[in-house]
């Protein structure tokens, strides 16, 4: 049986998995991150972005190459060097309270497989065509999607093969979100969709814009809330503070059977959290966890999007999802993040939502 509301399955690595974020214990002192960045032969590299994927935390490195980052949430991170010219250095690390971490960041010159290709798919007339699928893919099909472009898809290179896309970009993709106020840098590290399947690998960093007028910024705050509501970082901060029903999450269990069946018990979340002394999680999740969220009615847009399946037109009152935990289980730090960004993935409403619906790790949702 096909996971409800969804013929496809998102294979989301990293970005889209979750940055959720729940409040780290009170005495839990904030983690420092510290280094140089290189070029293969040890010359500094000044100017180099250094940040955490899926943040507005970041900073450039100095004329010695040293940087520094503070304030750092105890939890699992995901530290990345970028520059134009190199290819990102990414470190996955796991930071408790009150660290101080030395990281050396070593940038290799970046080598380009797909340029001859992309010239010619320009050429030929048939590179605005993968864009446009690209674009799709990456930024989604949602209303806050018409409002976000890409800002350099010069530096993009396509190639298809047997009716998949891949992509590669020569440098940080620049995305501006004018629905939820937000600049991106994106560095893409693999892109691949086929008719059945999507997965993609990047890590974002997050930079507000400045509103026009009080409006747009009332507008702005509005709107990130809206993305923020059902979001897959919303469900599991709502699970490891035992709030699901409260906010508006209703949970069920399919596994499937001998026969091939995919029979639906409803799922108690003490089965599915375990939360540990020290803020870290366990989610488990044999089979398939439907996911159904009261709090806001589908897009009208998901119905028009690859990701729908069903013989309706108009859409529900309740978002529809499906989570896969690879494994059966994943850890969760603190804050809400898999400690392995591969280990969960996601079909139905939440893999409709795309990079055009995500809100910075540092976000919070406004007191009613």
């Amino acid at each position: 049986m096909t996971p409800r509301g969804s013929g496809r399955r998102l294979s989301r690595v990293r970005a889209l998995v979750l940055f959720a974020l729940l409040a780290v214990p009170a005495l839990a002192q904030p983690a420092v991150l510290l280094g140089t960045v290189r070029d293969a032969d040890g010359a500094p590299l000044p100017g180099a972005s250094v940040y955490l994927s899926g943040t507005a935390r970041g900073t450039s490195s100095q004329p010695d190459g040293a940087y520094r980052l503070t304030g750092i949430p105890p939890g699992a991170v995901r530290l990345v060097g970028s520059m134009v010219g190199f290819t990102p250095e990414v470190h996955e690390l796991r930071l408790g309270p009150g660290d101080t971490l030395t990281v050396a960041l070593t940038l290799a010159p970046t080598t380009q497989a797909l340029g001859a290709v992309a010239v010619e798919a320009r050429r030929d007339g048939r590179w605005a065509e993968r864009l446009e699928r690209f674009r799709r893919t990456l930024i989604g099909e949602s209303e806050n999607a018409d409002s976000t472009r890409i800002l350099n898809p010069e530096v993009l290179d396509f190639r298809t093969s047997w009716g998949s896309l891949m992509a590669e970009a020569r440098a940080p993709l620049v995305i501006e979100n004018r629905a939820l106020g937000y600049r991106l840098t994106y560095d893409l590290h693999a892109f691949e969709a086929s008719a059945t399947s999507v997965r993609y690998d990047g890590d974002e960093r997050f930079e507000a814009l400045v509103p026009a007028s009080d409006a747009e910024a009332e507008r702005w705050a509005a709107a990130r809330a809206r993305a923020f509501r059902g979001s897959l970082r919303h469900l599991l901060q709502s699970l490891m503070a035992g709030a699901t029903e409260a906010d508006g999450f209703g949970l069920d269990l399919a596994r499937e059977d001998t026969y091939g069946a995919w029979p639906v018990v409803r799922a108690n979340p003490d089965w599915l959290i375990e939360v540990d002394a020290d803020g870290w999680a366990t989610l488990h999740v044999r089979g398939r966890l439907d996911v159904t969220y009261s709090g806001e009615p589908e897009e009208a847009a998901y119905l028009r999007s690859d990701w729908f399946r069903e013989p309706r037109r108009r859409p529900d009152p309740v978002q529809r999802s499906s989570v896969f935990v690879d494994g059966s289980r994943a850890r969760i730090d603190p804050q809400g993040t898999p400690e392995d960004p591969f280990a969960v993935s996601v079909s139905g409403h939440l893999a409709f939502e795309r990079l055009a619906d995500l809100v910075p790790a540092e976000y919070v949702l406004p007191a009613d």
